[in-house]
């Protein structure tokens, strides 16, 4: 995933979408009150809710720069595959009972997890 430099360690996806910093820098001095380094990553459109200590955020920190680069290259997979089973007809629902399993087909109305439904839709088409 390629990542533009704003400034030193600080990182913007192409598309504007997630924002990577440095945590040794803060607002611009290197080390100023961190007791350890790593990389936070901002989802600036709001679209995903990282989970942490049973609170969401849009603000994950992680250890390296390949670690943020793998999170966000998840995330845009999952985001374009679900934006693929949608325009094929497919509905996202809440399932309490069964977490993840939770696209609607529209060719046997059953609740599938993203994999069976991606499956299921390039077994139909």
């Amino acid at each position: 995933m390629k990542l533009q430099r704003i400034e030193a360690g600080e990182y913007l996806t192409p598309d504007g979408r997630f924002y990577v910093r440095n945590t040794y820098y803060s607002n611009g001095i290197p080390g100023r009150s961190n007791t350890s380094s790593g990389w936070l990553i901002e989802d600036r459109s709001g679209a995903t809710l990282f989970q942490r200590n049973h609170h969401q955020s849009n603000l994950r920190w992680v250890d390296t720069l390949a670690q943020a680069r793998e999170i966000m290259a998840r995330i845009i997979q999952r985001d374009a595959e679900a934006k693929k089973l949608r325009d094929a007809g497919w509905c996202k629902e809440d399932n309490p009972q069964q977490p993840g399993v939770c696209w609607r087909s529209p060719y046997t109305d059953r609740l599938l997890t993203r994999s069976e439904a991606l499956l299921e839709l390039s077994l139909m088409s």
